[in-house]
């Protein structure tokens, strides 16, 4: 019953963020949607915002589980913008609230995940310290989050799709360069 419960509040949550922005929405919304008493949601979270929390929390996790070792970096690159692609209103409504750092920090998370997966398999015949990995993963990652931002705050219009394709080539052909020139410059 009680992981039903729960999944019914995340799930009421996900589709009142489609017709409202995340400000807008009440605990009150939530369980009326659900039929459950207040006690009952505030038995699984303190507010809205430690449920928008666990929300991203749980997707990134689910996002880097389902990671596989033969994946491309667009397969990868468009795994982590799925939530973006598949909640694209409620997204908006997200990045124009309050809580605007969540989702920042869920972006920032799975792309970190996936792009330092991609650089470790980049440099593996490279001999790069963990700080180079680091920066190159850092680099890379911010170029990523920056782009989805712009794209999120413009509305996240369809056109912009094929950038997540173009963004992956970018990647392919300049991580190797990157890599090279850590080690070159010697730099620590």
């Amino acid at each position: 019953m009680g992981r039903y419960t729960k999944k019914a509040i995340v799930e009421t949550f996900l589709e009142l963020l489609k017709k409202k922005s995340l400000d807008k929405i009440t605990i009150k919304d939530i369980v009326e949607s659900c039929q459950i008493n207040r006690n009952t949601f505030y038995y699984y979270y303190a507010d809205i915002y430690e449920l928008l929390e666990e929300v991203f929390k749980e997707v990134a996790q689910e996002i880097l589980l389902e990671t596989k070792e033969d994946d491309t970096f667009y397969e990868g690159y468009v795994r982590a913008a799925s939530i973006v692609l598949n909640y694209r209103q409620a997204v908006v409504h997200i990045y124009h609230s309050k809580s605007r750092e969540i989702l920042q920090d869920y972006l920032e998370r799975v792309t970190k995940g996936f792009v330092r997966r991609f650089i470790i398999q980049a440099a593996r015949e490279y001999d790069i310290s963990d700080n180079g990995i680091q920066y190159i993963t850092d680099f890379y990652s911010y170029a990523l989050v920056g782009n989805t931002l712009t794209w999120i705050c413009d509305g996240i219009p369809p056109y912009r799709e094929k950038i997540l394709k173009k963004i992956a080539e970018s990647f392919e052909v300049t991580v190797d360069e990157m890599i090279k020139d850590w080690i070159e410059r010697g730099i620590e």
